[in-house]
């Protein structure tokens, strides 16, 4: 189970510019079987799915909390998405981090100072320097 963490915060797993969107606006719980399971979390501008009874005009109901599937069109805020398009921006957005750590880890052992020969710490400083003849 995952659970993945919706608003404009830049802590959460889906970082929403869109100021109709709270901070922490909902959350999305990813089951073990890969159901989704949408909470709004006390947003201001609410959560909203559409209203799926047949025979009845489509409109706007609020949800807050339920199982929605994957290609269900949301509101959040003024935002319109489906729960699919939020977890992908999650997935994209974990890969991305991965991505920018093995090159920040790349970059530090390119740019390392590199001692040849025998080395000895500094007294005085405590560094690692070239040992003295």
């Amino acid at each position: 189970m995952r659970t993945l963490v919706i608003g404009r915060s830049p802590f959460a797993d889906v970082v929403m510019a869109d100021p109709s969107v709270a901070t922490h606006h909902a959350e999305i719980v990813i089951t073990d079987d890969g159901r989704l399971y949408l909470s709004d979390c006390a947003s201001a501008s609410g959560t909203w799915r559409l209203d799926p009874t047949p025979g009845v005009e489509r409109h706007w109901r609020p949800l807050r909390q339920g199982f929605v599937a994957a290609d269900e069109p949301l509101k959040l805020g003024e935002h319109h998405c489906t729960a699919g398009q939020l977890t992908a921006a999650a997935r994209a957005g974990a890969d991305g981090d991965r991505q920018q750590a093995a090159l920040q880890r790349e970059r530090l052992e390119r740019d390392r100072p590199r001692l040849r020969g025998r080395v000895e710490r500094d007294a005085a400083t405590g560094e690692i320097v070239r040992r003295r003849p």
